[in-house]
């Protein structure tokens, strides 16, 4: 699994970070990233935007960029380069081929750009990949980086586990006299989108809920006006012998069957109705449509869900038709 980010205040070295780092049994792979600071160059000379500009060393293990449009980079690229989508949403006529003019180090270099990447939209400002050995020749850091990436040893790491890792690591360079600006694990990105997703899932489960809940109430009413309107019916059945279970039971396997054909309705609804909000949410979030997936659990909970409610909407109109009398339904008008 992804391990830990270290930002350091000096470009390292990469061959004397990884020497430091590959003999700890909780590291497996070392990686070092050129980073630099630069600006976009406006068509009439002026700069405007910041761009996080960042370059994996080629073959990186540590990058598997969700292509928008175009490629990703190559090992023999010289000034190529791949944009994040708040490019594509802020300059629409960028396109892939276009040459894009971005001060570094306070000089200013045209890139090609190659292609277009989903990352996090307008959340993240603008970024930016390039390969590192071109970036470390426009820098003058050939063999050094500023940011270096740890893969563990371990799969399946808790984000509370690359902690405990990163502050091993931090520990042991800082030790070694290494300058250690920031430290930041690998799942701290994943888990605070995850949860911000979470209050809003928790938002839309407990409407849900309350839906369900109104839905239920209304059941409740229509089953007693089923049996108000099906008294004669009831009592032509207690003439031949029906009991009270019997009747129970009938009521109840009705409630409970509208109850499933709504579920199976609104099943069949929630597949455009779900790709709709999370679309909506996306690109107001990261002004990028996403891919939703479903899994049978939250089906099959939501049915137990709504099997619940409606046997429980049915109980009362259930008691009211077996309480219902021969003499009372022969009174009935």
């Amino acid at each position: 699994g992804l391990g830990d980010v270290y930002k350091r205040q000096y470009p390292y070295r990469v061959d004397e970070i990884s020497a430091e780092l590959i003999n700890l049994p909780e590291v497996e792979h070392v990686e070092g990233w050129g980073a630099a600071s630069s600006e976009l160059v406006n068509p009439d000379g002026t700069i405007s935007d910041p761009v996080q500009l960042l370059a994996p060393p080629a073959g990186s293990k540590l990058v598997q960029p969700k292509l928008l449009a175009g490629r990703w980079l190559l090992p023999d690229d010289q000034n190529a380069i791949a944009l994040s989508e708040m490019f594509r949403t802020n300059f629409p006529d960028l396109q892939v081929g276009d040459t894009l003019q971005l001060q570094v180090n306070g000089k200013e270099h045209d890139w090609v750009v190659v292609g277009f990447f989903q990352f996090a939209g307008s959340s993240s400002g603008y970024m930016a990949y390039t390969n590192a050995e071109y970036l470390a020749g426009i820098t003058g850091q050939n063999g050094r980086a500023a940011l270096v990436r740890v893969l563990s040893t371990h799969p399946s790491l808790t984000i509370s586990q690359q902690e405990a890792l990163s502050q091993k690591i931090q520990g042991l360079l800082e030790e070694r006299g290494y300058q250690i600006t920031n430290v930041e694990a690998g799942l701290s990105m994943s888990q605070t989108a995850s949860n911000g997703f979470g209050i809003l899932t928790a938002f839309l489960l407990f409407m849900a809920i309350l839906a369900a809940i109104v839905g239920s109430i209304g059941l409740a009413g229509t089953m007693s006006m089923n049996v108000m309107e099906r008294t004669r019916e009831i009592g032509i059945m207690r003439a031949v012998g029906a009991s009270n279970g019997i009747l129970t039971l009938m009521v109840i396997i009705e409630g409970f069957l509208i109850g499933a054909i709504s579920w199976a309705i609104g099943s069949l609804l929630a597949f455009p109705i779900s790709n709709l909000m999370s679309n909506s949410i996306s690109l107001a979030l990261f002004d990028a449509a996403t891919q939703i997936t479903y899994t049978p659990t939250g089906f099959i909970l939501w049915f137990v869900v709504v099997s619940i409610l409606s046997i429980a909407a049915s109980v009362l109109p259930a008691r009211k038709a077996s309480r219902l009398t021969i003499r009372e339904v022969l009174a009935y008008e």
